[in-house]
């Protein structure tokens, strides 16, 4: 018999700041003997510090290392501490602490009224950048089982960041410093990442849309629209990328059976259309000239197509087959080469 492996969780109660059945416990004893190194950071240690002696710049109450900010989640502090958890993060600079991971457990301690929390606190090496440490920081803090891993985009934000505050437009350089960070990407997701930055700080006219929903969304906004999901019908506006003719073509067929769906009357369908991957101000035109052209010749193509259509007596198109690839039953030795 298979024995399933238990989600069950030690949480230690600490209210009023009663830290110290947590920190005995085996488990996170275990944790805050072996604080992490970091690249700018002198050894850390552990204490229980009091919270309230942090200074929070006004950038820093949302967590830089994240591209949407700052994620509360529901946490059951209330319930106690889970001892797999790691301690806030705080640094010292300059005659000040600053928080720079744990921002969602801090949140929530607040709102429990606590005033302390377990953490590694250190300080900051002569002669580095604070920012550069700090990205370092929490891009490296979030790759551990209890956070979630820095994505994509968390680096990319804080390599523009970096390449902008030290002049860097080197590839090598770039590669350097994604792999300065704990992450788990593999060698090819680096050089994809260190590209991105490499790209996009060198745009330095061109706004980046990072995603196609960043786009649709902005695009309601624009139109003074509410954005809905979970609709089967397809409405205005129509937000397309206009980087290659496949998501033109895309948005073409959306715009034809918007039109012809049942209860559309024949309305107008509006395109609000965003670039990606231009380095260039002239980039940024073409690429919108050629979505414009594209999406013009799609419609040419069909009316011929249905006045062709209209003439026709007979079938248009017909199926031949597909081609072979169940090995087998229709292709490999003794099985005849043909169509299926």
């Amino acid at each position: 018999m298979t024995i399933a492996a238990s989600s069950v969780r030690t949480l230690i109660p600490f209210a009023g700041g009663n830290w110290k059945p947590v920190v005995d416990n085996e488990v996170f004893s275990a944790i805050i003997k072996k604080p992490p190194s970091f690249w700018g950071l002198k050894p850390g240690q552990f204490e229980i510090f009091d919270i309230t002696k942090c200074t929070f710049l006004a950038d820093e109450q949302d967590n830089s290392g994240r591209a949407g900010g700052t994620r509360v989640k529901k946490k059951d502090l209330q319930k106690g501490w889970d001892v797999t958890q790691r301690p806030l993060i705080i640094v010292f600079y300059r005659g000040n602490y600053y928080l720079w991971d744990g921002f969602n457990r801090w949140i929530k301690l607040q709102e429990l009224g606590e005033t302390t929390a377990p953490v590694w606190l250190y300080h900051l090496m002569e002669g580095y950048n604070f920012e550069d440490v700090k990205d370092h920081v929490q891009l490296s803090a979030n790759d551990h089982p209890q956070s979630d891993e820095a994505s994509r985009r968390d680096f990319i934000n804080a390599g523009l960041r970096w390449a902008k505050r030290n002049n860097i437009n080197d590839l090598d350089a770039i590669i350097e410093w994604v792999n300065r960070s704990e992450h788990q990407f593999k060698t090819k997701d680096v050089d994809k990442i260190a590209a991105t930055i490499l790209v996009e700080s060198e745009t330095t006219n061109v706004r980046h849309i990072p995603t196609g929903s960043a786009a649709k969304s902005e695009a309601y906004d624009f139109l003074d629209l509410k954005l809905e999901y979970g609709s089967d019908a397809i409405t205005n506006p129509i937000v397309l990328c206009t980087k290659e003719n496949d998501y033109i073509t895309d948005a073409f067929m959306q715009h034809m059976k918007k039109f012809t769906q049942k209860g559309n009357d024949l309305e107008t369908t509006q395109l609000i259309g965003y670039t990606k991957g231009c380095e260039t101000e002239e980039a940024v035109i073409n690429q919108r000239q050629n979505a414009k052209d594209r999406f013009d010749e799609l419609d040419d193509l069909v009316w011929d197509y249905c006045a062709e259509r209209m003439k026709s007596k007979g079938e248009t198109y017909k199926w031949e087959g597909f081609l072979p690839q169940l090995f087998g039953k229709e292709c490999g030795d003794g099985v005849p080469n043909k169509l299926v």
